[in-house]
């Protein structure tokens, strides 16, 4: 530094100052080209940090919205949907769009002025969808039933000339159907319907806390060894084969799958325990492209959920003479179709149809799952007000 000194104030022999001239200008090249992007990166920062700013002052008045919303339910308020109002300078509005089997749909939109808003959508109630346990086949739209096949418990569709062969009365066609608590064998008390969000929530909450990467290989073969699965999150499509000698693979917690799932549509046969479990598969395969296969070198022990938003195709082996199993099979938007080969103790639904196919031993038996103490891991029987569900659009 001080030999840097002694060239800008005494110049050399010879020396008029050039050099020292050269190193201010450099020093002044060297800052400009440092400055100017840093001033830049500051002023967006200022920016973002105010845009953040933004956004978290529209959350928490969004959240208010709910929050009020929420007090006037449990309140038991007649008039919902709290007046439009303002806080932290923003414009809030609430609304109940929706209430449908307990569950209210809260919607709350906070907006600044400057345009932005931030929008909180939240479900709230006590979800039970346990009419559907109820029946021997559900659907929203049309059940079929092939020939020569035997249903004993309740069928419930809007239109019970469709319960059998199309265009063919209940009471006319050759199956036999045993229903004790409705007439002409149907039943057309509507059911609410769930939703795939409603559904979906309500199974995330198992599985959302689990730590990547996904822990089976892709697609798991089971291999001849008698294995086990925890709960698990499967990030798109899965397939579950068996290239061995028979084994069991046996479910220990809910199996959320994002894609299509295939089970047992080739090799070698092995047997699925649900034990008590639920799959649930949120598939976008549109309607008339199976969401779920499984096929029939798997057969199914034990009871279990096993529900789907996509179509359902379902030719598995049933575990024969097991009354005191109870296995639940829905598809939540599209169609199931169902040809076990085997007795079938349980209950099917299928939000647009449901048709089941003769197989080696046609029979569909509802049994009473109350009655076996069977804790199905499915929305019933909840009384407890709560968040079902809460998103930040």
């Amino acid at each position: 530094m001080a030999k840097l000194r002694r060239v800008l104030t005494h110049p050399g022999k010879n020396e008029s100052g050039q050099g020292a001239l050269a190193m201010v200008l450099l020093f002044l090249m060297l800052g400009a080209i440092i400055l100017t992007p840093l001033l830049t990166f500051m002023q967006t920062g200022v920016k973002a940090g105010r845009v953040y700013e933004s956004k978290v002052q529209e959350f928490y008045a969004a959240d208010s919205g709910i929050e009020a919303e929420i007090y006037k339910i449990s309140q038991n308020y007649t008039n919902l949907s709290v007046p439009d109002y303002r806080l932290n300078d923003r414009n809030v509005t609430v609304d109940v769009p929706e209430i449908r089997n307990g569950i209210y749909k809260i919607v709350s939109t906070a907006t600044s002025d400057s345009g932005g808003n931030t929008t909180i959508e939240c479900y709230y109630g006590a979800l039970d969808y346990s009419s559907f346990l109820d029946n021997a086949i559900s659907s929203n739209d049309t059940v079929i039933i092939k020939n020569k096949v035997d249903v004993t418990g309740n069928v419930s569709t809007p239109d019970c000339e469709y319960a059998g062969y199309p265009g063919c009365g209940c009471t006319n066609c050759t199956y036999s159907i045993d229903c004790v608590n409705c007439t002409n064998c149907c039943s057309q008390e509507p059911l609410i319907w769930p939703t795939a969000e409603e559904l979906s929530e309500y199974y995330l909450e198992r599985v959302k806390d689990l730590e990547p990467p996904f822990p089976y290989d892709d697609p798991l073969n089971i291999a001849g060894t008698n294995a086990t699965i925890e709960a698990l999150y499967r990030d798109g499509p899965w397939k579950i084969y068996n290239n061995g000698n028979p084994a069991t693979l046996t479910l220990n917690g809910t199996v959320y799958v994002t894609g299509d799932l295939e089970i047992g549509s080739e090799k070698k046969d092995f047997t699925l325990n649900l034990n008590n479990q639920t799959i649930f598969i949120e598939s976008n395969t549109s309607h008339g492209q199976e969401a779920l296969i499984v096929g029939g070198t798997v057969t199914l022990a034990g009871s279990g959920c096993i529900i789907v938003v996509g179509d359902v195709n379902f030719f598995p082996n049933i575990a024969s003479g097991s009354e005191n199993d109870f296995i639940f099979i829905m598809s939540v938007e599209h169609t199931v179709l169902l040809h076990p080969g085997g007795k079938f103790y349980g209950s099917v639904a299928g939000e647009l149809e449901v048709e089941v196919h003769a197989g080696p031993d046609p029979f569909i038996t509802w049994t009473d799952y109350k009655l076996l103490d069977i804790p199905l891991d499915f929305p019933m029987g909840q009384t407890e007000m709560k968040v079902l569900s809460y998103t930040i659009k």
